[in-house]
């Protein structure tokens, strides 16, 4: 059975690693390819200066108050959350990071691996199954689309896209140039299209329903 880390990197576009201090202390090819900067580049830097991610809002993510810097101050480890970043020649792509925290040689001290992968996010609880069982196509069978897109209008159709990239009602009212009562009307509309009673389980049957 192979590794871990070689399941991992298998599965994702992109991996990098930091220490407690952000510093990056792993670099794979595939972050060679995106970012266009070698290991040997980025290694011992600050990941936010490399990396210089933005959240779907198109504001900076990456710093010292981001989800994973205040793991050090005791915050909980971050579920898979959307990054927008720019490859090598200057395009904006979309990316969901995943976290996998490891445990340090030094005491109470953890390595912080980011998993990039375009699209949907990469759960690594689901490739170890899938190593055991390897008849799924674990990161490339997707179910097809549910029929609950098609009763959406393009409006509702943005807004759940907004919803799955972690957007709340007041970061779409910004970016869609439309009022927060607005936008509440058209998750409610699409709630009940979709047939589910909260925005965390409409962005849930999205993803499991290949809607986004």
């Amino acid at each position: 059975m192979s590794t871990l880390a070689e399941m991992l990197f298998r599965a994702v576009d992109g991996v990098f690693v930091v220490d407690s201090q952000q510093r990056i202390v792993f670099w794979n090819p595939g972050c060679d390819q995106l970012f266009g900067r070698t290991s040997a580049d980025v290694m011992g830097k600050r990941c936010c200066e490399v990396v210089r991610g933005k959240d779907p809002a198109g504001q900076p993510f990456c710093g010292g108050s981001c989800c994973v810097a205040r793991l050090s101050l005791g915050e909980n480890a971050p579920g898979a959350f959307p990054l927008r970043v720019q490859d090598a020649q200057g395009q904006e792509l979309r990316y969901a990071v995943s976290i996998v925290l490891v445990p340090s040689l030094r005491q109470d001290q953890w390595y912080c691996v980011h998993l990039l992968r375009r699209g949907e996010a990469i759960d690594p609880l689901a490739i170890i199954q899938h190593e055991a069982d390897p008849n799924p196509n674990i990161g490339t069978h997707r179910r097809a689309p549910d029929r609950g897109l098609s009763v959406l209008s393009v409006r509702e159709k943005e807004i759940l896209s907004l919803l799955a990239e972690g957007l709340q009602v007041a970061g779409i009212s910004r970016l869609l140039n439309i009022r927060p009562v607005t936008v509440r009307n058209h998750v409610q509309h699409i709630q009940s299209k979709l047939g589910v009673h909260s925005q965390a389980g409409t962005v849930a049957y999205a993803y499991r329903h290949n809607l986004v």
